[in-house]
């Protein structure tokens, strides 16, 4: 299915998903790969843009050491509110990643995790990013892999079509928006990206039932609460089944997601 691009809205549900669940089983593991490809050293300053609640700000820190620097910033307050929770010696900024408030060539490294997908201007936030970097820097940005590698995400969007309509559908599918082929490339050759790399990292999410993976990114997604009842229940009953491959022994559910991490380096 073609996948286009659905701005999510941060309410506090989408702030409390992604503490409780999406963090913690998803997008901390692939912190740490962002982060390994990117080739932080000790006494870096790196820049995490569209930082969310922080992940990535802080597996930086743990790999910039003492005299190195982390700043983290986001568009959205509530995100960084929660960041902010945390004690750590991070710089948190709240700004715009198609306007960065940085001087030229101010990081050693920029990093951003599945985010581009959600930026508005994604060609002046590339630009942006490479404008800061240093010449001998890298910028890495990961972006999830085409949906149909993701087997069970790939399932569940289809579900959701089935007994939500397309327009529901759509907006779970939109992670995945960049991940279709060759969309990336003509990304980065608009924002004017002469040279790059592509590294393939292989995941899995693992969510306590069926129900709840179902739930988290139908709330993530801003459908759940459209659902009717009979819509609802229809979808889980058929879920058991369709979803039967992921399940492990307990219950867990445990799929694919994959994601392919780009490594742009400025002229």
């Amino acid at each position: 299915m073609t996948v286009n691009t659905t701005i999510p809205q941060i309410s506090d549900d989408f702030v409390k998903l992604h503490v409780d669940y999406l963090v913690p089983i998803i997008y901390a593991q692939w912190a740490h790969h962002l982060t390994d490809i990117a080739a932080i050293e000790s006494g870096h300053d790196v820049l995490d843009v569209a930082c969310g609640t922080g992940v990535v700000a802080r597996a930086a820190r743990m790999e910039v050491g003492m005299r190195g620097k982390v700043t983290a910033l986001d568009h959205n307050e509530e995100m960084l509110a929660v960041a902010r929770l945390r004690p750590s010696p991070i710089d948190w900024q709240l700004g715009d990643a198609g306007h960065l408030p940085f001087e030229d060539n101010s990081f050693d490294r920029v990093l951003c995790q599945f985010a581009l997908t959600f930026i508005d201007n994604r060609i002046a936030a590339i630009r942006e990013m490479l404008r800061v970097c240093k010449p001998n820097g890298r910028v890495a940005v990961s972006i999830w892999a085409p949906l149909e590698h993701c087997h069970g995400y790939d399932a569940l969007v289809q579900l959701t079509k089935k007994y939500a309509g397309a327009q529901a559908a759509a907006r779970l599918a939109s992670p995945w928006s960049l991940g279709e082929a060759d969309k990336m490339d003509a990304l980065l050759l608009s924002a004017g990206v002469n040279e790059y790399e592509c590294h393939e990292r292989i995941g899995v999410a693992r969510f306590p039932s069926v129900e709840t993976f179902i739930e988290v990114h139908l709330r993530a997604a801003g459908v759940f609460n459209k659902l009717g009842k009979l819509d609802l229940t229809g979808l889980l009953s058929a879920a058991k089944h369709v979803l039967a491959p992921f399940i492990l022994p307990g219950g867990v559910l445990a799929t694919d997601l994959n994601a392919n991490i780009f490594v742009l380096f400025p002229d």
